[in-house]
């Protein structure tokens, strides 16, 4: 049993959540509109059976009545024979309206009953047979009246007895045939009340079931959302267990990359305080003993200045990973004080003069009048602005135009670095945040860059939630633009 319930649950498992969780909702939504329609069904047929019963109750009623009718019409007829009394005609006058009109009735009702249709045609003409017998008779009684009262012409009573029991034998076959009708209708009735009862005892038995089984597909679907309320825990503990992993992963490998770089910088300084004491001792070397060979000292010379710049190179790069370490993710708040941007780009600028005539390149700088003000680390800031500028500087030949701007758009700050210098490939744009990416590493190597100074920009831009744009292409220049939130108001 356990493993049949274990193969027939593996297709179960093996369905998207979505998909289980739309099963799990159709379960009780089907239960109840079965349960409704099959009510509803059953409704209506108890309404029609109701109905039907209603029916035939109505013709044994007007069946009735049509007898009542008859009956009366011959009372009346036999008390006015016998009595010669006027009052007796009334009812006997009311039969002979009613009686058509019940008759007409009877018909309509059992219209769709074609033998009793042929039983209400053989009492219409029982009946009018009685009616003409009883229409004889009066007016016999009528003429009788109206003769003198001559000893001869009276009627022995024997004889006036005989006539009026004339016709009982056709009053006998109509009552038979009314009775066998209503024989008939109430053999219908009894039916009709059968299979009423019938259908409200099957009422109860379908609600009961489907009352079993929605409680058992309500207690299924409950099984089933616990079972998918248990793997959705178990998979949210398994992310938050990964999670935990991932970030404990990254906290070494930033306490590794801060460390590395720590414990490199120590014998990096020592190298290059090595190889300057060399220099220096070579130079003391070359006064003191200028005659010794000069291809000798000149050997030793260009390694010793081959080795200061390569491990000013490597200082760099230690300094920029440790950098890239120290500042991974979000600012905290408390490290965010307000600053004038307008004051910050003055003062870059004004530092960055000497270099832009070092390398004979054109600078500028446009900034607005008022304050603009930001939470920001300002040395941060300060160091994305300069290293954007250093590689404007770095990739704008001689003569070219490297502008610096600030302005405040609507709801936003841009810092803008513009340049004149060789651009960067439309291929190119989307990786050059990337880290140790160099556009064109022969000419970026020659330039001293190493590929981490835009990395280390959108870096500082994404601690300050603000974001970086680029539009460059070759041969007319780059443009970087650094977007920030101003200080909110207080």
């Amino acid at each position: 049993m356990a493993n049949l319930a274990h193969h027939l649950s593996q297709p179960w498992q093996a369905l998207p959540i979505r998909w289980r969780g739309a099963v799990i909702i159709a379960i009780p939504v089907t239960c109840m509109f079965t349960a409704l329609s099959s009510f509803a069904w059953l409704k209506a047929s108890l309404a029609e059976d109701e109905i039907w019963i209603q029916h035939t109750q109505t013709v044994r009623l007007e069946t009735k009545y049509l007898a009542n009718a008859l009956v009366e019409a011959e009372t009346g007829v036999r008390g006015y024979g016998l009595t010669q009394r006027e009052e007796f005609l009334e009812p006997y006058r009311w039969a002979q309206l009613e009686i058509p009109t019940s008759l007409d009735r009877l018909e309509s009702l059992v219209s769709d009953n074609a033998a009793q249709v042929e039983r209400v045609q053989e009492i219409r003409q029982l009946v009018n047979d009685n009616v003409r017998i009883f229409e004889q008779k009066l007016t016999l009684n009528q003429d009788l009246q109206q003769l003198p009262a001559e000893p001869d012409t009276l009627v022995p009573a024997a004889e006036l007895y005989a006539w009026l029991e004339e016709g009982k034998d056709t009053m006998d076959a109509t009552r038979d045939a009314i009775d066998h009708f209503m024989m008939v209708e109430d053999t219908l009735l009894t039916q009709r009340i059968q299979h009423r009862d019938r259908y409200q005892q099957g009422a109860w038995l379908v609600l009961c079931l489907l009352a079993v089984m929605g409680t058992l597909a309500a207690f299924f679907a409950m099984h089933l959302f616990h079972q998918l309320e248990r793997e959705l825990a178990n998979r949210e503990d398994h992310l938050k267990l990964t999670n935990h992993r991932l970030e404990t992963a990254c906290h070494q490998l930033q306490r590794f990359t801060a460390n590395a770089s720590h414990e490199l910088r120590a014998p990096l300084a020592a190298i290059l305080s090595n190889a300057q004491v060399g220099l220096m001792a070579l130079e003391d070397f070359e006064v003191e003993h200028c005659e010794l060979d000069e291809i000798q000292i000149h050997d030793v010379r260009p390694r010793l200045e081959n080795i200061v710049s390569l491990t000013k190179t490597m200082g760099t790069l230690v300094n920029e990973l440790l950098f890239l370490a120290r500042h991974e993710g979000l600012l905290a708040p408390e490290a965010l004080k307000p600053v004038n941007l307008t004051d910050l780009v003055a003062q870059i600028a004004e530092d960055f003069q000497s270099e832009a005539q070092a390398h004979n390149l054109h600078f500028s700088s446009q900034s607005p009048d008022t304050a603009v003000l930001v939470n920001a680390d300002t040395n941060l800031l300060r160091q994305a602005i300069t290293n954007l500028l250093s590689n404007a500087c770095r990739y704008t030949p001689a003569g070219g135009h490297i502008q610096l701007r600030l302005w405040q758009k609507e709801s936003q700050i841009i810092i803008e670095v513009k340049d004149t210098g060789i651009g960067i490939s439309e291929a190119s744009l989307p990786m050059i945040f990337e880290r140790f990416y160099r556009v064109d590493p022969k000419r970026s190597k020659a330039s001293g860059g190493l590929g981490l100074g835009l990395a280390i920009v959108q870096q500082i831009v994404q601690a300050h939630r603000g974001h970086i744009e680029v539009n460059s292409r070759l041969g007319e220049g780059s443009t970087f633009s650094i977007l920030l939130n101003p200080e909110p108001q207080r």
